[in-house]
């Protein structure tokens, strides 16, 4: 099992050829300076969805303005001019690698950013920003270091009775493995400091929602839920795959993790 090394690390020097290649042109090409919070919308051909997020940002979080940036991982549609219209920045990979490895090179980017705070959010539009402020809230008050919106404490309107029942296992599962009680290992809207994220170690290109909720745990972040409410997709197709096999590459990544963080390379 390859053991990665902190992000903190990784955004100073960069082992993966890509990360390196788009995390230095990125950084050269654009000017940014006192970033508080930065958004990571993590976009595979989501040309059509992300108006409907960006449009309902919100325009303050911690009483600044949050700076936005759109992973676009390896899109071959609009994502990349839709997301520039919108006033946000956007970081594009010359391939599709997945949403793990989109959401990675946004954190690299937060931490050479010198952010205070990450958010992540879907392009999909099945979770309303406006939980970003909830969210915030936990972690500007020192009353966690990671939180995550949960579809179970509040509501969805999905209607997949077997993806139901796969949040509630996972939930249980990943609970018993890290000790930390989560009733939504899955969701699409989180956020932590940065101090975490330099201190985690992540290398799921996929189904990578459990790896950082795992990761998140065994170093030593307090974790909050708060309720949020799940809508259907508001245009486009997921890119995920069918339930079952969606749900044994869920588990092997959960399990590679637990046994990375527990046993390989504790910290």
């Amino acid at each position: 099992m390859r053991v990665t090394r902190p992000l903190a690390i990784d955004a100073r020097d960069p082992l993966d050829p890509i990360d390196r290649m788009t995390l230095e042109r990125y950084l050269t090409d654009v000017a940014v300076d006192n970033v508080h919070v930065l958004v990571v919308i993590p976009a595979y051909n989501e040309a059509d969805a992300l108006p409907s997020v960006l449009e309902s940002m919100p325009t303050q979080l911690d009483g600044v303005a949050p700076t936005i940036l759109v992973v676009s991982d390896g899109s071959t549609d609009q994502t990349r001019a839709v997301a520039l219209a919108h006033g946000a920045l956007c970081c594009e990979t010359p391939i599709n690698r997945g949403q793990g490895a989109a959401l990675r090179l946004g954190y690299l980017i937060a931490l050479r950013l010198g952010a205070d705070y990450i958010g992540v959010i879907d392009a999909d539009g099945q979770w309303a920003p406006e939980g970003l402020i909830t969210g915030l809230a936990y972690l500007t008050s020192g009353k966690a270091d990671f939180v995550q919106g949960s579809r179970v404490l509040g509501s969805t309107d999905v209607g997949d009775p077997i993806r139901d029942l796969g949040v509630k296992v996972f939930a249980m599962l990943i609970s018993r493995l890290t000790g930390v009680a989560v009733t939504d290992t899955s969701s699409g809207l989180r956020l932590f400091t940065t101090k975490i994220a330099a201190r985690i170690r992540l290398d799921q290109p996929q189904y990578q929602s459990s790896e950082l909720l795992i990761a998140a745990a065994f170093a030593g972040a307090r974790i909050q839920e708060f309720p949020v409410a799940m809508t259907k997709r508001v245009a486009g197709h997921s890119k995920k795959a069918a339930n079952l096999l969606y749900g044994l590459y869920y588990m092997r990544a959960a399990i590679r993790t637990y046994l990375r963080e527990r046993w390989i390379a504790p910290s």
